[in-house]
């Protein structure tokens, strides 16, 4: 069975470049990525499979998105934080820049 990453020999349209920066949260998340990636916490095969094994909903994501959700499935599966630990910090941060508004 195929897998929504596999996609050796169907037909292709034209490819988009676009050349624009990243936004400063997915900077921040590739410094996070290296930085665990690094201390050996996880390598890039890892990181290929978890971004690989998303649902196709997932796996259609923009690129930094589905980043985003490999990383997150890494970070779970090393015990290096809990999903919970995860939205945790994610609320606080979301309340700081709502009260910076």
């Amino acid at each position: 069975m195929r897998q929504q990453n596999d996609l050796g020999g169907l037909p292709a349209g034209d490819l988009e470049i676009i050349d624009e920066d990243a936004a400063p949260w997915a900077k921040m998340l590739t410094a996070i990525h290296g930085a665990i990636g690094s201390r050996g916490h996880y390598n890039i095969d890892m990181m290929r499979r978890s971004m690989e094994s998303l649902p196709p909903e997932k796996y259609n994501l923009p690129y930094y998105e589905r980043w985003m959700a490999g990383i997150l499935i890494l970070l779970e599966e090393t015990n290096l934080l809990t999903r919970a630990e995860i939205d945790e910090r994610m609320e606080k941060i979301k309340a700081g820049l709502e009260a910076k508004k």
